[in-house]
């Protein structure tokens, strides 16, 4: 028998139907906002990362900034 591959990737860790589809969607598009790739705005490499909610820093050059939760620039996820 031949196996069926997946048909696509999602980030939808652990959510199932029983949580409904606009909430899937929201969290989808909140979570590949979060782990998308940045770049530094001091140095431009691409080591920028958040650190905890608010927090995003840069491990090459140890640039520290405030910013949103889930994004740096918060204005780009608010409808």
């Amino acid at each position: 028998m031949v196996s069926r591959g997946r048909r696509g990737t999602t980030v939808l860790k652990g959510l199932g139907v029983k949580y409904g589809a606009t909430v899937r969607k929201r969290y989808s598009k909140v979570y590949s906002a979060l782990k998308q790739k940045r770049r530094c705005p001091k140095c431009s490499s691409l080591q920028f990362r958040r650190i905890v909610i608010g927090i995003w820093h840069c491990s090459k050059c140890n640039f520290k900034v405030a910013g949103g939760a889930y994004n740096v620039e918060a204005q780009k996820l608010r409808r």
